[in-house]
């Protein structure tokens, strides 16, 4: 039986053990290096409110098929709402209101629709980005390669799209789905993104948002089903070091240091991100643990530093009234870029979760501010909120959230399978085609272990 050691217990970890546990040719040992599985998809009890709470907002779309996999083999696929026909509404920080919803015609016409009924903009704005989409549409695999080099920004201008449109529309998508703004964003990765939201299968476009805990939905059910398989589960255990002894064929990994202990292997996925590889180290032919982090020796042909981390900030808001029932609602204009509503507490206290994307630079770092602004925009939801409405607030900031996806970093992005024979890549950096998304974790870990079973 061949033993495989997972690196690494977030959705991208988990989601590779899951499929190589599936297989009754492998043994599988996973190892993470905190005390709780999850990395960047996780929960946690609030200690002052005793809610549990998300240390992010995570939405997944109709097109996230590998995902929604994932979801049902740990059978938690219904604890998703789906939004049909991508229905949310926008304010403005002028205070207008629109809804960006669906109509009932077959698809892509509903979306069409959606875009005409959109009154957030002119109509001569909505044709705008309705003929940016017919573009969009004939875009070739060729045609996509050739936008590596254009931001989001620079490629929508090109396209025709003027200001307004950015704002009310291309800038919040861009957000939304790839934690940077149109200026920094890929137009390549952006562009590849919606064609799979919008030119996909009919409910490609819905949104499926969370109805539990994310621990509870991504996270604990996992580990229970990989357990009830027999695989280890091993958290708050660093990975420290790799045996790569040169052979007559090369490189080939042999064994990982973990804590105190030396486990033989006959494969290794790193599902890490880019910033924790450099913490590992190279066992020599000797058996002596080398000074030089890992990827300078094993990995020499990815560049790891052009892997920039991006943050988001979550807002967690407790109110004694009501700033609305909608699920998710886009704001414009403003620091907080979504505000979705978490329920209705035991204590009667209304909970929203919001939202800033790429949040470096903005003024958050300070919770005098933060109040002051959480007050002023989620205004524009609730007129005539006051301080005393606001219960309590609680700042989550996810530092390494993303990665920035640049311009050229499609070339950087590594495959799964190695130039080392036994070592492997996952993770929603490596070579998905999208941005960093729970999507692009499980489609990772899919490569990974099918790489797996073809390396020889």
């Amino acid at each position: 039986m061949t033993h495989c050691i997972v690196v690494g217990g977030g959705v991208a970890g988990l989601a590779a053990a899951l499929r190589l546990s599936s297989d009754e040719r492998y043994r599988v040992t996973l190892f993470e290096s905190a005390p709780a599985l999850g990395g960047r998809v996780r929960s946690f009890v609030d200690r002052d409110s005793g809610t549990e709470s998300d240390n992010g907002q995570h939405v997944l779309m109709g097109a996230c098929t590998a995902a929604l996999d994932y979801l049902g083999e740990i059978g938690t696929a219904s604890s998703l709402a789906r939004l049909r026909g991508m229905s949310l509404p926008f304010v403005h920080i002028d205070g207008r209101r629109s809804l960006l919803q669906a109509g009932a015609l077959p698809h892509p016409l509903s979306l069409v629709v959606a875009f005409l009924r959109y009154d957030m903009l002119s109509f001569r704005a909505r044709m705008r980005i309705l003929r940016a989409a017919i573009r969009l549409r004939r875009l070739s695999g060729s045609g996509l390669d050739a936008l590596d080099d254009l931001t989001a920004e620079a490629w929508l201008r090109n396209l025709g799209q003027g200001s307004a449109e950015m704002l009310a529309f291309w800038q919040p998508l861009v957000l939304a789905t790839m934690n940077s703004t149109p200026s920094q964003a890929s137009a390549r990765l952006f562009a590849a993104l919606l064609r799979e939201i919008f030119l996909g299968a009919r409910d490609a476009a819905d949104m499926l948002l969370p109805d539990a805990a994310l621990s509870g939905i991504f996270i604990e059910p996992a580990v229970s089903e990989l357990q009830r398989r027999g695989v280890i589960v091993r958290s708050g255990t660093t990975v420290t070091a790799l045996a790569c002894p040169e052979e007559g064929s090369g490189r080939r990994v042999t064994a990982v240091i973990a804590g105190d202990e030396r486990l033989a292997t006959d494969a290794v996925i790193l599902a890490m991100p880019p910033w924790a590889l450099r913490r590992l180290r190279l066992i020599d032919a000797s058996g002596k643990q080398t000074d030089r982090p890992l990827p300078d020796v094993l990995l020499p042909g990815i560049d790891l530093a052009a892997f920039i981390p991006s943050e988001i900030l979550s807002v967690h808001v407790w109110l004694r009234r009501s700033a609305g029932t909608s699920p998710m609602t886009g704001l414009l204009g403003t620091t907080l870029q979504w505000v979705f509503f978490k329920g209705k507490t035991a204590e009667g206290q209304y909970h929203y979760s919001c939202t800033v994307s790429g949040a470096e630079g903005h003024e958050t770092t300070h919770r005098d501010a933060l109040r002051r602004l959480v007050l002023r925009e989620l205004a524009l939801l609730a007129p005539g909120l006051v301080d005393g409405d606001i219960i309590r607030i609680l700042p989550i900031r996810e530092k390494r959230a993303t990665f920035v996806p640049a311009p050229g970093i499609e070339r950087m992005r590594p495959q799964a399978r190695t130039g080392v024979r036994g070592l492997y890549l996952a993770g929603d950096w490596t070579a998905t085609g999208l941005p960093a998304t729970i999507e692009g974790a499980v489609r990772s870990a899919n490569s990974a272990v099918e790489a797996v079973g073809n390396h020889k």
